[in-house]
């Protein structure tokens, strides 16, 4: 069934006291909607090689988590909201394998991933 902006069946937990302080001004606490428990590369700013991320789920965000969202991102790399906002939708948001811990109540994901 995947996640809805009310029920998030796969999630991160933060750990990266940094990271977790950045997501907890956006979504309230360490636990963030990821696509997959299946981490993908993805070549990132600052990084020689490709590094295994996790995806944001952005269709699981409520209009005013997506707006801080873009905020945020915003203020961090310094950059225009609508650029922010036109990057979300081409590229979206990784997380860093390393900075969390994935967990998931999607029976339909898991069986998939398994078969």
């Amino acid at each position: 069934m995947g996640n809805t902006k009310t029920d998030w069946k796969t999630r991160a937990t933060v750990h990266d006291p940094e990271r977790r302080a950045f997501w907890e001004k956006i979504f309230g606490g360490d636990e963030v909607p990821v696509v997959s428990f299946i981490p993908q590369l993805a070549d990132l700013p600052g990084y020689d090689e490709p590094q295994q991320v996790y995806m944001l789920d952005l269709k699981a965000l409520s209009d005013e988590q997506r707006f801080r969202l873009i905020q945020s991102l915003a203020d961090k790399f310094c950059m225009l909201e609508g650029e922010v906002e036109s990057s979300l939708d081409e590229h979206g948001v990784p997380i860093l394998v390393t900075d969390v811990s994935v967990s998931s109540t999607d029976r339909a994901l898991v069986m998939g991933a398994i078969l």
